[in-house]
């Protein structure tokens, strides 16, 4: 009989949540604040317009369409809108877009009842978007009261980069190379996605995924550090979401880039982008190719006791060095289509594939010694060669209706995605030095992995409008999960490797879980509310088909979010936020197999890791001139975090365990700066302070860390189509766990020409000063370890961007997808 762990499943009635949410819709509803206003905004086929901008101008009789603005607002994603707290009077609703003739409404007569603006309708301009001059470009750090918004599409420097590497210039973004994860304003556990969609990617393969992706494919990167309950609850520290492009202007049209570039290896980039846009039917894709070369260059010294040895006293003094040739293809691409067969109805269907080569190659070497300066009892030598290949698909189909005004709108997504991995890494190691009865390590290891992932999401959305301008979402949602990860180790001399059954371990995951949520919004006096509620109930079952044991875990949590803003003056608003959130283990966590770096080194999974949960308090004040300050606090229970270990003498494993507890505290301050005319400069400061609490082999052990982060983007309009960049960001030590990192760095700078309304020619040095060198450092009671890792960061690239086709513009299509919301964990 397996051996098997089964907490007590609890029996799980979602209907009371559902009811809930139904409830509200129907009920008569007390009224808040003064008369409102609502209407509808389309465009000349009756199509929804949205997020246009909508203006109410105070009128002094029927022919006055240009008095003074009383209030302002924007359409949402149907194209309603809606004005709260109007006073009795006569007003004009104004509407204008991008693309479209501006249109005034006729003068309305307000008294203290509701008022239904007739729905105003947009002719589009007939003009061609090279007779419009632009004469400023969105920032490339853009600070929104609920998000930060990085502009990639926009950026000099982020051209012809990958994925990752924008990312990681990003404020509060830390992409920890050691351990192949993504944190955010220092704590782990941060979901990514990519247009919305999780990838049900173990930390090691989005790493891969984001490596592989160019950015010439990326419009922009959202932080959202305190997510609604509309969003999946997973993600203790965040959510980073990756925008593609869509291109939206109508008619036939696309866009065409190339770069090429080199630092100590070569960068070759390319994109197309292409779009048709008619009355009832948009198509659309791209596709991204991603080539080139890179290396890592690792220095590791080690200290550790040798628990092999009678000796208590007896020391492992370790020095290591790899140095590992890189090669990388990467392919992306997405095809779509949104259809509309009535003018309150939308079907679309997306596909979107990433398939990525990437290979290592080079030597990596050992020195052990008993003491610091002693003599070298043992040195090795390892010939290390490392592939992945993979691929990953997914594929969307998305329905939404509108019932008009305030009837609301429904929208259903299924989802079914894929994902394969063949996983190979061979270690040939020789021996030049043994002295005494010390053992070698193994000649040869041989280490093949291949994992599927599949993935299957419903979701059913459901939002509509109450009266005196409150609003009401209300959701389901299930997900399913299976993995399936074959290690096989093979160990033996070079050429005669026999397959290793105790080192083995085939493992399969399984998980599902079941959501509903429940969101009202509104304006009550003076402030903007938001009070939210999801319940998840998660099942999920290890199962090691090598080691006979099976882990079962099953439990319903509640996940409660509220949002609060308000203006304290004219030119200053007050948000409050709050959210309670659950960190999954990622898949590869919970695999007992062993992965090896080397001979003596290697990482195993945990099969008893449990989720951690934490509490997020944030609170925001911005100013009308764009300046944002912000202080945050998070309570983390059951944290876990990557711990290492000596074992055997000479060799250490990591693996990750819940260890205790966490508190952390932030701050943030944005601020954008003309400082002369042609010069826009773009800080963001962000501070935190951690204090981990935990139980680490026996010892108690409390750590502070005070830390904080620097980000600086100018961007410079020279004239005569000329523009350039100089963005860098510097880091302060920090302290993770166990883990810690000194002072980090770098400078990318770029410069850009409008030859043409078609073609811009950009050309960029990223990490001028080649300082963005990865230092990771371990200090425990028994041991330590320090470490200096560096990539071919330094890269000066050329790219060339074409633009062809209808350039009139017309707003998009904004949807969300049935996996929105997952993201990271796989295998």
């Amino acid at each position: 009989m397996k051996n098997s762990v089964h907490p007590v499943i609890k029996k799980v009635n979602l209907w009371p949540l559902i009811g809930a949410g139904l409830l509200t819709a129907i009920v008569s509803r007390q009224t808040f604040g003064q008369t409102t206003l609502n209407g509808a905004i389309r465009d000349g086929t009756g199509k929804p317009v949205p997020f246009a901008s909508v203006a109410l101008l105070n009128a002094r009789d029927s022919t006055d369409t240009s008095a003074r603005l009383a209030k302002g607002t924007a359409s949402d994603q149907q194209g309603f809108y809606v004005f709260e707290n109007v006073q009795p009077g006569r007003y004009v609703v104004r509407v204008s877009a991008v693309g479209y003739q501006k249109v005034h409404s006729t003068v309305l007569d307000v008294t203290n009842s509701p008022i239904d603006v007739p729905t105003l309708a947009l002719a589009e301009v007939t003009g061609k978007l090279n007779e419009v001059q632009v004469t400023a470009k969105k920032p490339f750090v853009e600070q929104q009261l609920d998000r930060m918004v990085v502009n990639v599409a926009n950026s000099i420097v982020g051209s012809g980069s990958t994925a990752l590497e924008v990312l990681e210039k990003s404020p509060g973004v830390t992409v920890d190379y050691q351990n192949e994860r993504v944190q955010l304003r220092g704590k782990e556990g941060v979901i990514v996605q990519i247009d919305g969609k999780q990838t049900y990617l173990s930390a090691q393969d989005v790493i891969a995924l984001l490596r592989s992706m160019s950015s010439d494919n990326i419009e922009t990167i959202e932080l959202i550090t305190n997510p609604s309950a509309k969003y999946d609850a997973a993600g203790n520290s965040g959510i980073i979401n990756i925008r593609l492009k869509k291109n939206s202007n109508i008619g036939t049209n696309g866009t065409a880039s190339i770069a090429g570039g080199s630092g100590r290896f070569d960068r070759e980039r390319g994109s197309l982008q292409l779009n048709h846009r008619a009355k009832e039917l948009n198509l659309f894709g791209n596709y991204s190719l991603n080539r080139g070369g890179n290396y890592w260059n690792f220095q590791l010294y080690r200290n550790q006791p040798d628990p092999s040895s009678t000796d208590a006293l007896q020391r492992n003094v370790v020095s290591q060095f790899t140095y590992l040739k890189f090669r990388d293809l990467g392919q992306n691409a997405k095809a779509g289509l949104d259809f509309s067969p009535t003018k309150n109805t939308t079907i679309g269907v997306v596909w979107t594939g990433f398939w990525s080569d990437h290979s290592e190659d080079g030597p990596a070497g050992a020195n052990f010694r008993r003491t610091e300066n002693g003599p070298i009892y043992l040195q090795t030598q390892t010939h290390k060669t490392y592939s992945i290949v993979s691929q990953n698909q997914i594929g969307n189909l998305n329905i939404q209706h509108s019932f008009g005004s305030t009837g609301g709108q429904l929208s259903a997504d299924i989802d079914v995605g894929h994902f394969s991995r063949q996983f190979s890494n061979t270690l040939l190691t020789q021996t030049l030095i043994a002295i005494g009865d010390v053992s070698p390590p193994v000649a040869g290891l041989l280490i093949t992995q291949p994992a599927t992932v599949d993935i299957r999401t419903l979701k059913v959305d459901y939002n509509r409008s109450l009266s005196k301008g409150w609003k009401l979402e209300t959701g389901l949602k299930s997900a399913s999960v299976k993995t399936d990860n074959n290690l096989n180790l093979s160990s033996g001399s070079d050429g005669a490797l026999v397959p290793d059954p105790t080192l083995s371990n085939h493992f399969q995951y399984t998980e599902r879980v079941n959501a509903a949520y429940v969101s009202v919004s509104g304006n009550w006096k003076k402030a903007s509310v938001q009070a939210g509620l999801r319940a998840e109930h998660t099942h999920s079952e290890g199962n090691s088909l090598t080691l006979n044991q099976v882990v079962t875990r099953d439990y319903l949590k509640w996940f409660p979010s509220l949002f609060v803003s308000g203006p304290l003056s004219s030119n200053q608003t007050l948000t409050f936020a709050y959210s309670y959130r659950i960190d999954r283990p990622n898949y590869q966590n919970l695999n007992p197999a062993r992965g090896y770096v080397d001979p003596y080194a290697y990482s195993q999974g945990n099969a008893y890791l449990k989720p951690q949960f934490t509490h997020a308090l944030e609170g925001k004040l911005s100013l009308k001139n764009g300046v944002f300050v912000s202080l945050g606090a998070n309570y983390t229970s059951d944290l876990m975090f990557f711990t290492i270990h000596a074992l055997e003498g000479n060799k250490t494993y990591v693996t990750t365990e819940n260890l205790g507890h966490s508190q952390g505290y932030t701050w943030t301050l944005s601020w954008p700066v003309t400082v002369v005319k042609g010069w826009q400069l773009q800080t963001n400061v962000l501070g935190y302070y951690n204090r981990f609490q935990y139980d680490y082999e026996g010892t108690v052990l409390q750590i502070q860390n005070v830390a904080g982060r620097l980000n600086g983007n100018n961007a410079f309009t020279l004239g005569h189509g000329w523009t350039a960049e100089l963005n860098g960001w510097v880091s302060t030590p920090s302290v993770t766990g166990i883990w810690s990192s000194p002072w980090l760095g770098a400078l990318d700078t770029g410069v850009q020409k409008v030859v043409s309304s078609a073609l811009k020619v950009k050309l960029s040095l990223q990490d001028v000063f080649h300082t963005n060198r990865f230092r990771p450092s371990v200090n425990t009671p028994t041991g330590s370890q320090r470490g200096v890792m560096s990539f071919d960061t330094r890269v000066a690239l050329l790219n060339l961007t074409y633009t062809f086709g209808n350039q009139k513009l017309k707003g998009e299509r904004q949807r969300r997808t049935g996996s929105d919301d997952e993201t990271r964990r796989a295998n």
